[in-house]
């Protein structure tokens, strides 16, 4: 699959930037799996979320017209590793969409949910999407500081002060 952007980590090893295949399934799910209890509670709103292959395929299989999902991989020996996903999910109105971020904890801090959320930005905006959103647990302040370097406005949501909504315009 053709990369969006290819680069180099501080400690050399290739990163590049690509949309998720069906082939990445078993790579997918792997990296779920190797997420820190945290992060998995961060991204899926339980600690011990194990994505079986049907929640895999599921993810993978996101068509252009219903948004884009996004990878940062590693280059090993062995072949590729996923470090990153990101995507967001175009909704009804068809004017906004709604997006996620993760990155393996290992990678975190390195520049990789840049390189994921500058991506999402831009294709977001290069299909014409209005608005840009996420629902944040308020407890997450690295993801919360993250979206406000990038101008999100954050705000209650409606089911309380717990859960955050970060928008941006496009």
């Amino acid at each position: 699959m053709d990369s969006l952007k290819v680069w180099k980590a501080d400690d050399g090893t290739v990163l590049a930037l690509r949309q998720l295949g069906e082939s990445d399934t078993p790579n997918l799910i792997a990296f779920v799996r190797g997420l820190s209890v945290s992060a998995r509670y961060f991204r899926f709103g339980q600690g011990d979320y194990d994505p079986g292959q049907d929640a895999a395929l599921q993810a993978c299989r996101l068509a252009p017209e219903q948004g884009i999902h996004l990878i940062a991989v590693a280059s090993r020996e062995a072949g590729e590793i996923v470090i990153g996903s990101a995507r967001y999910v175009i909704q009804p109105d068809r004017t906004s969409c709604e997006f996620v971020i993760v990155v393996a904890d290992k990678w975190s801090h390195h520049g990789v949910g840049h390189q994921l959320m500058n991506a999402l930005l831009d294709h977001a905006k290069s299909q014409g999407l209005r608005k840009m959103y996420a629902r944040i647990l308020g407890s997450n302040l690295d993801m919360l500081e993250f979206v406000r370097g990038y101008g999100f406005e954050i705000s209650d949501s409606s089911e309380g002060h717990w859960l955050k909504i970060a928008s941006i315009n496009l």
